[in-house]
């Protein structure tokens, strides 16, 4: 049958075409502890545990991106126990913004492009918020690795509630001292 000679030629000229895609590594971070301060002066704690996918290598000097900056924050049982107190029950949607600081590879905005939060509703236990999409560019140091870690989080929720209502929160979050905040693996400059 000549039918697949023809697909494997379109195929090999379409991939010729576009070009190869360029190698990615995923890096991810451990559970880090953020502390939050909520709208009415309260004090919240929260888990982020996240993750992007970055090049393989990058030339000295050269700018770069993060792609698909995603994870979940988990709220403490206390956090939860706001959040539900105030007749909220899941995520119509929002924003997360992570800060991905990274030693000899500064950010080049000082803005990243947030993630959305995926809408859910909660059942018990306690609060996940997941978010999928962020972004985060940098420009390579000189020379050695680069070690990303998890800095600012800021968090624009919008909360559903059972009648329908829409409620907006929005927190500045901090991690909290002595924690392990950084991503795996490091990436080289080459």
């Amino acid at each position: 049958m000549r039918i697949a000679p023809a697909v494997a030629a379109a195929l090999l000229v379409t991939g010729m075409a576009t070009g190869t895609a360029q190698a990615a590594t995923a890096f991810q971070s451990g559970p880090v502890g953020y502390t939050c301060p909520f709208p009415d002066g309260s004090t919240q704690t929260a888990t982020l545990v996240a993750g992007f996918t970055g090049p393989d290598t990058v030339a000295p000097g050269a700018g770069f991106g993060l792609s698909n900056v995603s994870g979940s924050v988990t709220m403490s049982p206390a956090t939860s126990a706001w959040l539900t107190s105030r007749g909220t029950d899941g995520f119509n949607g929002g924003k997360v913004a992570v800060f991905i600081d990274a030693a000899n590879g500064p950010r080049a905005n000082n803005n990243p492009p947030a993630a959305t939060i995926t809408p859910a509703t909660w059942g018990p236990g306690p609060v996940v918020l997941e978010f999928t999409g962020g972004r985060s560019f940098h420009t390579a140091g000189a020379s050695g690795p680069i070690t990303f870690t998890a800095g600012q989080l800021i968090l624009l929720m919008s909360l559903h509630r059972p009648d329908g209502q829409s409620s907006l929160i929005t927190a500045i979050c901090h991690p909290q001292d002595g924690q392990d905040t950084a991503f795996t693996p490091s990436l080289p400059i080459s």
